[in-house]
């Protein structure tokens, strides 16, 4: 058996990276099959289920799918690339042949084997296919490791996304009572200012608070819908559609 440097090179890579992968090697180690539930199995909860579903029709998990797919198939491609360099060879003695086919002269001389059928590999196919297709499997393994990193990351921004929605829905509350006080003052400055019981400045700063808070209140609403748009980015479907789901988690 022949080695070389780039076979030990090799093997301590997918030691380190079996290493990394292996569950029982780290404490607090992720567990990367709760970061996002998977498909066929309800999530615990209404954050989980807007993983999931940003998880399962994120165009990317598809492709690092087809990714992990094509580097299996590259290792199994390996596995069996020797045999395009097993060579055949077939040589015939024609002259022994020719003789033996005459058979007016028996004294012509028939030198055997008539035929010969030869094969041969290269032994350096057997190494050199070795040290491929352990690349193959480290690229499969570092194929598992981006995908475990897109579930961090789809977990991360989707829930970041569902609670920037929620904060737009608590502050257009907030700036709706804001609102609604503002209006109040204004329409009792407005009789007391035409009453004369009040200063026109102390009537214009009461419109001004009112034109404020109509204005505040009218950003939040923008921000809900700014918000929604952005997690039904990350979601693939309607907010409507996503949020008929909530009750049920609730029971």
């Amino acid at each position: 058996m022949i080695f070389s440097y780039k076979t030990l090179a090799i093997k301590p890579l997918v030691v380190s990276l079996a290493v990394l992968l292996s569950p029982c090697l780290a404490i607090g180690q992720i567990d990367f099959t709760t970061i996002v539930t998977p498909e066929g199995q309800r999530p615990t909860s209404f954050e989980d289920y807007l993983v999931q579903l940003a998880y399962l029709n994120s165009p990317q998990t598809k492709i690092l799918e087809y990714e992990k797919d094509i580097e299996k198939k590259e290792v199994e491609l390996q596995r069996y690339e020797w045999q395009d360099d097993l060579k055949f060879g077939f040589n015939i003695n024609e002259v022994s042949l020719s003789n033996v086919l005459d058979k007016e002269k028996s004294d012509n001389l028939v030198l055997y084997p008539l035929y010969q059928l030869s094969a041969g590999v290269s032994l350096g196919s057997f190494t050199n296919n070795k040290r491929k297709r352990a690349i193959e499997e480290v690229d499969v393994l570092i194929k598992e490791m981006e995908n475990n990193q897109h579930k961090v990351d789809i977990r991360a921004e989707t829930l970041a996304r569902y609670r920037k929605l929620l904060l737009s829905i608590e502050t257009l509350k907030v700036r709706s009572n804001a609102e609604e006080d503002a209006r109040n003052i204004f329409q009792i400055s407005q009789k007391r200012f035409q009453n004369a019981d009040l200063e026109m400045e102390d009537m214009l700063s009461a419109s001004e608070s009112f034109n404020s808070a109509q204005e505040k209140r009218l950003v939040a609403e923008t921000d809900i819908q700014l918000s929604i748009i952005a997690l039904e980015e990350m979601i693939g479907v309607k907010w409507e559609v996503a949020k008929k789901a909530e009750e049920r988690f609730k029971k």
